[in-house]
């Protein structure tokens, strides 16, 4: 299923956080407005907001806040590469020059912060304990996440500290981007689905960023991370998790949009290409 299918039960929701996205990273600052210009020429799939998105119909109903909650992740996300394109030193981003690449070191560590700045204003316009919650607690684990990668930068590792890495810089985010679909955002009482969409996030998380690392480990500055372990039974493992969770949810084409994203076909979270 491609990302146009996907957005198919959410596209006025869709275009609505393209819109609110847009508003939100366009500047009258020079500098900063042709960072955001050349930016918006590879945006990528934007599967963290359609995440968002897709959980919150598929657990009820999409409201204006989640349409927020869907821009909070997709600017985290940007600020978090190009902060991740300074510490790694990374000349290409999305099959095309980095941000530090073309403008130093300097504008990508500004531009990610006012990325991150914004992200913050939309998340506090949400006024949802819960949701500021899981952004604030998904950004710890995010900046851990590096640390710990760079920790062992050129080490073999056990599978354990490889899964451990993994699900701390790719998986937290997308169980973060389905938890926040699923929190009632117009309502004081829980949704019921809360924890299966974590769940199903986490290990999607898990299994398509091995997949990628499978598919990059000639090229990437991390192929050590899959050189002492059997990758293909992990993945298998996590996909079955990951379907496992949704099975908690109504079976409406939503769910069965979610469950597309499992196939090996389906749009990938990395954070290469993303």
């Amino acid at each position: 299923m491609t990302i146009a299918q996907l957005t198919q039960p959410i596209k006025p929701s869709f275009e609505a956080f393209q819109q609110e996205y847009r508003r939100r990273t366009q500047s009258t600052v020079p500098l900063l407005k042709e960072v955001e210009e050349y930016l918006d020429q590879f945006h990528g799939k934007q599967l963290r907001p359609l995440l968002v998105l897709l959980s919150a119909h598929a657990c009820g109903t999409v409201s204006n806040k989640h349409i927020l909650a869907a821009t909070v992740v997709e600017l985290l996300h940007n600020a978090t590469l190009m902060h991740d394109d300074v510490v790694d030193e990374s000349s290409m981003r999305r099959g095309h020059a980095s941000v530090r690449h073309r403008w130093g070191n300097q504008v990508a560590v500004l531009c990610g912060d006012y990325y991150l700045a914004q992200a913050m204003d939309a998340l506090h316009q949400i006024q949802d304990d819960a949701a500021t919650d899981i952004v604030n607690s998904t950004v710890v684990t995010l900046c851990e996440g590096e640390l710990k990668q760079l920790a062992h930068a050129g080490h073999e590792l056990d599978e354990a500290t490889y899964l451990d890495i993994i699900g701390s810089k790719t998986a937290s985010l997308l169980s973060a981007c389905c938890e926040l679909g699923a929190c009632s955002l117009v309502a004081d009482t829980p949704s019921p689905y809360r924890q299966a969409m974590r769940d199903f996030g986490y290990h999607y998380g898990l299994a398509f960023q091995i997949r990628d690392d499978i598919h990059d480990i000639d090229s990437r500055h991390d192929a050590t991370l899959l050189a002492s372990i059997n990758p293909l039974p992990i993945i298998d493992h996590h996909i079955q998790q990951a379907t496992n969770a949704l099975n908690a949810l109504p079976d409406t084409p939503t769910r069965q949009a979610l469950l597309s994203l499992l196939l090996p076909s389906a749009p990938q979270p990395t954070n290469q290409l993303n």
